[in-house]
């Protein structure tokens, strides 16, 4: 897989002009950055990046959780294993939210490799999405601090507008991350008074 640029997280403004959404409060726009590509033939490839003040096997944790991703992430309204195969483990999703003035729902089933500690790899089986692949890769930034990047690539069906889907998908992973964050600090003894 190609490697990123290195990425500065006191640089406060994503490569290519995606703004971090109002909704992600108690944080700083520079712990958040989130960058998409157009890869033409309506797919796009989205990526965002997060610090995150806890060791690596603890964002893992979170992350792997996968039943209880819906307990804290934004319009995430189901996650639930339901099987193994080849090494890999299935994951159902449904996220749901209202866009203008009709509610949205996707539904898709992520087939997930697992390579401790350092990267998640999912590709779709099922759903909604024509491509819906990518992974997340967890990075030691320095000492209790880990660097969390999420790659995406997706296009989806036609009755989708691809920009609609491009912004709403930026959009959504900023408060992702964001919640990742805080769910991650909530577990951890940062969090706890001395």
């Amino acid at each position: 897989m190609p490697s990123d640029p290195e990425w500065d997280p006191q640089d406060p403004t994503p490569e290519d002009g995606i703004p971090i959404p109002a909704g992600v409060s108690g944080t700083e726009s520079s712990d958040i950055q989130v960058e998409v590509e157009d890869l033409g033939e309506r797919r796009c490839q989205v990526r965002g990046r997060v610090l995150i003040p806890v060791e690596r096997q603890q964002v893992w944790q979170v992350l792997t959780d996968y039943d209880h991703l819906a307990e804290f992430i934004p319009n995430l309204v189901e996650s639930r294993v339901i099987g193994r195969e080849n090494g890999r483990t299935l994951v159902r999703q449904v996220g749901s939210q209202k866009v203008l003035f009709a509610q949205f729902s996707a539904a898709v089933v992520l087939a997930i490799e697992e390579i401790f500690p350092q990267q998640l790899r999912f590709q779709k089986t099922q759903g909604d999405f024509l491509i819906f692949e990518g992974f997340w890769d967890l990075a030691d930034w320095s000492a209790h601090q880990t660097l969390l990047t999420y790659h995406l690539q997706v296009k989806p069906p036609r009755r989708m507008p691809v920009g609609l889907v491009e912004r709403r998908i930026c959009q959504d992973l900023a408060l992702n991350l964001q919640a990742i964050r805080e769910r991650c600090l909530s577990l951890s003894d940062y969090s706890k008074p001395v």
